[in-house]
């Protein structure tokens, strides 16, 4: 998230030697730059809920605007924190996988908010021996994105990375060269090892969108992505895919203004 030279801080219970017996179900991680309000604002959200199903890490890129003193002010709740600078987001969450102890992998950043911890399912899910649970988000209040775990992965990302669960020990590092969509490539890599998904129902999160993935960039790494993990043809599918549905949607929106002026004529 920043590369200028900054003390390396950290803290949380684990500093103070407060040791979780067990291996909490969930790590919720969190990484920020320059967000102090914003994590404050998670914080407050994440421990409405019973931390005994959960731990909570955050990693910092080495903010500059009080961060910091606000991770101190929570030592007593959080498990682990640390302000240092990276090298972007994934690099960040990178890092959290190092220091994570839960079963399972949550991430809730700027604009998330936890809506619901899906317990008894994540229990459920380990006695299956699943990889990946995944669940519904509310996307910027309006809509919702439902997620799938089959075909359609080979083509885009149907998993929401605020309401994916992955199963820690099973995980894999995100690709550092692919700054914008280096969770869809993750999805993709551990469909490809075979890793068992399962999708349920609840609205687990909610989640500001921010465009990122639509951009020239990210549409370049959307095309790299496929490429690498499915080959040409599946790449070929998805944007013939793709442009449809931009056609579908175009059709649909003049619809609606012929059907407005009409309406209006009478």
């Amino acid at each position: 998230m920043n590369s200028q030279t900054r003390q390396r801080l950290e803290g949380g219970r684990r500093s103070r030697g407060a040791e979780r017996t067990q291996p909490p179900l969930i790590s919720i991680i969190t990484v920020v730059f320059r967000a102090r309000q914003e994590l404050e604002a998670i914080l407050e959200n994440v421990f409405q809920f019973d931390a005994r199903d959960f731990e909570m890490i955050v990693i910092d890129g080495g903010s500059n605007d009080g961060t910091a003193e606000l991770l101190r002010q929570w030592d007593d709740r959080v498990d682990y924190w640390v302000s240092e600078p990276d090298k972007g987001i994934f690099d960040a969450m990178n890092k959290a996988q190092t220091f994570a102890r839960g079963q399972f992998l949550l991430h809730i950043n700027a604009g998330d908010r936890v809506l619901h911890i899906p317990t008894e399912e994540l229990r459920d899910a380990l006695r299956q021996g699943l990889d990946i649970v995944t669940f519904p988000v509310s996307v910027d209040g309006n809509r919702v994105f439902r997620p799938s775990c089959g075909f359609m992965l080979r083509l885009k990302n149907t998993l929401h990375h605020q309401g994916t669960f992955y199963r820690r020990e099973n995980f894999l590092s995100y690709d550092l060269a692919l700054p914008k969509l280096a969770d869809f490539d993750v999805n993709q890599r551990l469909a490809l090892k075979g890793a068992r998904m399962k999708a349920y129902n609840t609205i687990v999160a909610s989640h500001v969108s921010g465009g990122a993935g639509d951009s020239i960039v990210g549409y370049d790494e959307h095309i790299r992505i496929m490429r690498k993990n499915y080959g040409s043809l599946y790449l070929y599918i998805s944007i013939a895919l793709s442009e449809f549905k931009g056609i579908k949607g175009r059709r649909k929106a003049a619809f609606k203004r012929w059907l407005s002026r009409m309406r209006g004529s009478r």
